[in-house]
């Protein structure tokens, strides 16, 4: 059953955009004519129980060429608080911290992407580290609460952090005045675009925390500018209830 769709889009100077399922368990989630069948069913293989954790899928489309799927923890269950190591085995995710999501292309390639906590990213000695927590720093100051600030980034096929990138995912207590908030932040300090970031102002006019979930995340790279993006889920907030959500 497909339990929510997530839309992703950038809103610096690129044209990315994703579209993001998510379903219940992998398996018989999609007609045969879909795109998504294919993926869906072959991932349903995997003998592993998935009822604990977020499972989505994202298809190729003009401004991104590969297929991935997504899985992830997102505080589904306070007793499980990371994913565990019978799912990253299952998916040949060979690193030993804990794992908040991690995402791979379909079909597989060597490289993966892994989510964690900047308690984690301090051991990887990265060169953005510093960086990355006076980015932390500033939105925990500016924020009216924060769910979570997620980090990510690649590994090669055998567990090696690849220092090349690293992305933060801000996922502020879901009010109208943080949008606004993140936004001002975002025009000031990131090459955004202000008409890229200004069509979702009419969706916080009159924003409750039920109508979706949403947040940014910041791309940080050694040879370019930040990349910004910012996501929302439809058509509505699938969080509600989770533990320590607001």
């Amino acid at each position: 059953m497909i339990r929510y769709k997530m839309f992703e889009r950038e809103i610096t100077s690129g044209n990315h955009r994703s579209y993001h399922v998510c379903v219940n368990n992998f398996g018989n989630n999609f007609n045969s004519k879909s795109k998504f069948h294919p993926i869906d069913e072959a991932l349903s293989k995997i003998d592993e129980d998935f009822t604990d954790y977020e499972c989505n899928i994202t298809l190729a489309n003009h401004t991104s060429p590969n297929d991935y799927f997504h899985i992830s923890y997102l505080a589904k269950t306070i007793n499980l608080p990371y994913i565990q190591r019978n799912i990253l085995d299952a998916f040949n995710i060979k690193v030993d911290f804990p794992v908040i999501y991690f995402t791979r292309q379909y079909p597989y390639i060597d490289n993966f992407k892994v989510g964690f906590d900047h308690i984690t990213y301090k051991k990887f000695n990265s060169k953005f580290y510093n960086q990355v927590m006076d980015i932390i720093i500033k939105f925990n100051n500016i924020l009216n609460g924060i769910n979570a600030i997620i980090l990510a980034g690649d590994f090669d096929k055998d567990g090696n952090f690849i220092d090349e990138t690293i992305n933060i995912e801000i996922i502020p207590y879901q009010n109208k005045e943080n949008y606004f908030k993140i936004k001002n932040v975002l025009l000031d300090e990131y090459a955004v675009i202000p008409q890229k970031i200004g069509r979702y102002d009419k969706m916080f006019t009159n924003y409750t925390i039920y109508d979706f979930c949403w947040h940014t995340k910041i791309k940080l790279y050694d040879d370019r500018e930040p990349l910004v993006k910012f996501y929302r889920t439809y058509p509505h907030n699938p969080f509600l209830g989770y533990h320590n959500y607001k």
